[in-house]
């Protein structure tokens, strides 16, 4: 059978699926799988980076989401997680026991609690900084300023297209 398939590559199961497609598709596709690579690459070598720090890929992604939304509620941070209120409170318990975040009661709700950042993660967020340009310089080597806003955008709006 696979000497049939190398004699006829026309009936091959690869020319099979290729045949349900057009390039058009072909072209879409390739576009949404180089996003998710890159982004599995992005994670590995950020891993790799950060772990040497004692710094996993959750911690990471929770303090940026953190720094970026501080004084949210753990609802609210659930939410941006893209994760049940669990799973986040999990997130946050290990971060409060590095002590790099605090839960403090809300000034007018004393059943909500707010996610701040501790001083003590200014370390934390050095070696991110650190990891993060190298990763600049390493990846984004040979692309102008320019290709990089207009690549920017183009994710921005997908991912605005996700989120509808």
């Amino acid at each position: 059978m696979a000497k049939q398939a190398e004699q006829d590559p026309a009936g091959s199961v690869g020319a099979a699926i290729r045949s349900m497609t057009d390039t058009t598709y072909r072209q879409h596709s390739d576009v949404l799988y180089s996003i998710h690579e890159v982004s599995r690459l992005v994670s590995t070598l950020s891993d790799r980076g950060l772990g040497a720090h004692g710094i996993t890929h959750a911690q990471w992604w929770g303090l940026m989401h953190i720094y970026e939304h501080e004084g949210a509620t753990q609802t609210e941070l659930a939410e941006i997680f893209h994760m049940g209120r669990a799973a986040a409170g999990k997130l946050l318990e290990r971060l409060e026991a590095k002590n790099w975040v605090e839960r403090r009661p809300d000034a007018n709700d004393s059943r909500v609690r707010r996610v701040y950042l501790r001083h003590e993660v200014v370390p934390v967020f050095r070696h991110m900084t650190d990891q993060g340009w190298r990763l600049f310089r390493s990846l984004l080597e040979g692309i102008s300023d320019a290709d990089e806003q207009v690549i920017l955008a183009g994710l921005r709006r997908i991912k605005a297209n996700a989120e509808r």
